[in-house]
């Protein structure tokens, strides 16, 4: 005889099946294949399009990040340069 969960199927009579059917499906732990292949597919649509966008955002990154040095670089020569006139001495 078949059991779930320690009770007897034969034992349920057809409305105690329907009825564990129902609290199955109410419970989420019975879905259709087909609603389930649609889900696993919506995700990995999303996971995929994520990758591309991160992978994107870093090759963007690792564009910018020469220049940002740079950029940083010039910012701290002229603030060395300028420092000495706001503190009133002499270059």
């Amino acid at each position: 005889m078949v059991e779930f969960d320690g009770i007897g199927m034969a034992d349920l009579g057809l409305s105690g099946l329907l009825s564990l059917a129902v609290l199955l499906i109410l419970a989420g732990r019975l879905i259709p294949r087909s609603m389930h292949r649609s889900i696993v597919d919506l995700m990995q649509q999303r996971i995929d399009k994520l990758e591309e966008l991160l992978s994107k955002r870093d090759r963007q990154i690792d564009r910018m990040l020469p220049a940002m040095e740079s950029t940083a670089e010039s910012m701290e020569k002229i603030q060395s340069v300028t420092e000495p006139e706001r503190q009133g001495g002499d270059r």
